[in-house]
């Protein structure tokens, strides 16, 4: 292995170090691909990475924030289970054409204008065997949805625990692009940049970190700031602004416990929000038996051993409180 592929795999450990606070920007600039219509309807197939994304700051509820903010009336919905591959598009019953969700959709108002396939994660485990049945399926999938006349719109995978696993996926879902004119969003690029360039002695800085790191190989499920940056580059590619007027808020427990938000956010339950700026003190309590351990987040900006902390809402934010035992 050369110098630079070292670098790079050091990189991918996606290792957090103290270090001067970095901007969460990519350097990669995703080009806008398709004009949103007001009635337009955009349903997301997708793995877990989706199913985390319905979740408070997850990308799927940042967009459908930035739609209410920016065009209203457009809607944003997603078919996801946890272990989807490019298999499920085309299975024994066939998960497009006989998926109950979606043909409910399809009667909905308004019904599904574009369709957006965000896969490859999971069939990226099979190796680089595995690029040619990823894409025939896609290509099928791809004719299957336009003749439900969806505009279909299909994405680069993410990394998983380096560059190199999804990388061939990535190229082929380019290549088939280009072959069958689809707009194509390279959420590949954007984040391998981003780790590029938030990068020190071959660790992530702090404040940059896109994964969940309490996973055993960090890379695969996104923290909020993965869930911010997918938002960010699906937002360009839609021709819309990749922020938001409100910061949401996604409060979690690893353990037994409640918190509690002062001020309270403002929003729907599964968009809670504040204003850019606002203060919020979080307090926790642990149920009978129970210990207050810390809190943290992903990105190892909030470092706290008491059971109240104070966070400024200047971006989207996912806060943890952990208990013992």
């Amino acid at each position: 292995m050369n110098a630079t592929a070292t670098t790079r795999h050091a990189a991918l450990a996606f290792l957090l170090v103290a270090g001067q606070m970095a901007a969460p920007a990519s350097a990669y600039e995703q080009p806008a691909v398709q004009q949103l219509q007001a009635k337009d309807h955009i349903v997301i197939f997708g793995d877990s990475t989706t199913a985390g994304g319905l979740k408070p700051t997850g990308y799927v509820q940042l967009l459908n924030q930035a739609m209410e903010e920016q065009i209203p009336g457009v809607k944003v919905s997603a078919i996801c289970k946890n272990t989807r591959t490019t298999d499920s598009l085309l299975g024994p019953d066939g998960w497009i054409l006989g998926a109950k969700f979606f043909e409910k959709l399809r009667q909905s108002e308004p019904a599904p204008t574009i369709s957006i396939i965000v896969l490859g994660l999971n069939d990226s485990k099979a190796g680089p065997g595995g690029v040619e049945p990823y894409t025939r399926k896609l290509r099928e999938a791809v004719g299957l949805l336009r003749e439900r006349r969806q505009t279909v719109i299909l994405t680069t995978p993410t990394l998983w625990a380096g560059y190199d696993q999804t990388k061939p996926y990535a190229e082929a879902a380019r290549v088939l692009a280009t072959e069958l004119k689809c707009p194509l969003i390279d959420l590949y690029a954007a984040y391998a940049d981003h780790v590029t360039k938030n990068m020190k002695d071959g660790k992530v800085l702090t404040g940059t970190q896109l994964f969940d790191t309490e996973e055993p190989v960090i890379g695969l499920h996104l923290g909020v700031l993965g869930n911010t940056l997918s938002a960010q580059t699906i937002l360009k590619a839609l021709g819309l602004k990749p922020d938001w007027k409100k910061y949401q808020l996604c409060l979690s427990v690893k353990g037994k416990g409640q918190i509690k938000a002062d001020p309270a956010p403002s929003g729907e339950k599964e968009r809670p929000a504040y204003d850019p700026g606002t203060k919020v003190t979080l307090t926790f309590t642990p149920d009978a038996g129970a210990k207050f351990v810390r809190w943290f987040n992903f990105e190892g900006t909030v470092k706290d051993t008491t059971d109240k902390v104070t966070v400024t809402m200047d971006r989207p934010m996912w806060i943890f409180a952990e208990s013992s035992p």
